[in-house]
């Protein structure tokens, strides 16, 4: 019988979950007042500003007012407190093998529950966490039916609430391209046909300073929208070798920048390195609506960024194999496109 986080008395911490010193979070992780909060009911250029400020600086910021409704929102995030909820023998489901699968290539669009962790001198831990992630577009009567059908509204409110969040991520993705310069509709095309939802799951831990519940990385994709309802997530701010806390702001979602953007932007744009701490008695659920390209697409910067005085900062690369060596290479939080890296300043 496979084993879920989300179903164990958790009393104690089981010694595959207890990540290495170098990994663990500081206990003592300040608020980042200075995430960008943007209005998206505001004056169009003023959001257009902002927006391109913060992945100037960031990789990262929250929107608010943004058209997904509210009541969709809660009945999302209510879904996933209820199938985190079920016994064992219904998640088991959601194991083809008998145990939880790994992120690994091919990833599958069919519905998942998935354990995921790092490599470290050949020694395997697992983040404090379960997650399940199916694909989310298009949409048809094949992939819906490869969901969960406990609790009975999944398919329905979750198909609602992708085809929400897919509009406003190619609202923002149009607002990035104004920014960039590029023409509207940029993205629109096989550089975001693949559209996941990661529901991650993580329960109340008896000790937060030996476990991770995520640990720090990019995401590998262009761009991801998240909705959190509690505070857990940590945002690293590079120039700083800082970690802040990301205020959980119920009616908004999180934008975090995929290291394919930041590669796509020549750099002009910053990815978020971010990472999930775990708590002693709170359980969190955070939803993640992941957006990126096909794995036939060649990614490399975007031509019309590029000058005399801006040349490439990456050679084209097959995406595919990019996804490869970033699900398998943990060694630092860009090992999947410094392959890739053009150096500047030969010898």
């Amino acid at each position: 019988m496979a084993t879920f986080v989300s179903n164990w008395s958790t009393n104690n911490v089981s010694e595959s979950f207890i990540a290495p010193l170098e990994k663990r979070a500081e206990k003592d992780v300040a608020l980042g007042n200075d995430v960008p909060i943007i209005d998206l009911q505001q004056d169009h250029l003023l959001i257009v500003q902002q927006i391109t400020k913060a992945c100037q600086d960031f990789g990262l910021f929250q929107v608010i007012n943004h058209g997904v409704p509210e009541k969709l929102m809660v009945e999302a995030m209510e879904v996933y407190k209820e199938f985190f909820a079920l016994p064992a023998e219904e998640k088991e489901k959601f194991q083809p093998k008998g145990e939880p699968a790994k992120f690994e290539l091919p990833l599958e669009q069919k519905a998942k529950l998935y354990v995921e962790g790092e490599r470290r001198c050949n020694e395997e831990f697992l983040y404090w966490k379960d997650t399940l992630a199916h694909g989310c577009y298009p949409l048809h009567e094949e992939l819906l039916n490869s969901w969960p059908e406990k609790p009975p509204t999944y398919r329905d409110v979750i198909a609602k609430y992708s085809v929400e969040v897919r509009k406003l991520t190619m609202r923002i993705l149009d607002y990035i391209c104004e920014g960039l310069g590029l023409k509207l509709g940029y993205f629109d095309n096989e550089l975001t046909q693949i559209q996941m939802l990661l529901a991650n799951y993580y329960p109340s831990c008896p000790d937060p300073s030996s476990t991770i519940g995520s640990g720090g990385h990019y995401d590998g994709n262009l761009i991801t929208l998240l909705q959190q309802d509690l505070v857990g997530l940590q945002q690293l701010i590079v120039k700083d070798d800082k970690w802040i806390a990301v205020e959980p702001i119920p009616t908004a979602f999180v934008v975090n920048l995929g290291l394919t953007l930041k590669v796509m932007s020549n750099e002009k744009f910053e990815g978020s390195i971010h990472r999930v701490v775990t708590h002693p008695t709170r359980n969190r659920i955070s939803i993640g609506t992941l957006i990126g390209p096909d794995y036939s697409c060649t990614i490399e910067p975007i031509k019309e960024l590029l000058s005399q005085e801006n040349p490439p900062l990456y050679k084209p690369y097959p995406y595919a194999k990019f996804a490869e060596i970033y699900l398998s290479d943990k060694s630092d939080y860009d090992a999947g496109v410094k392959p890739y890296k053009i150096n500047q300043f030969p010898n």
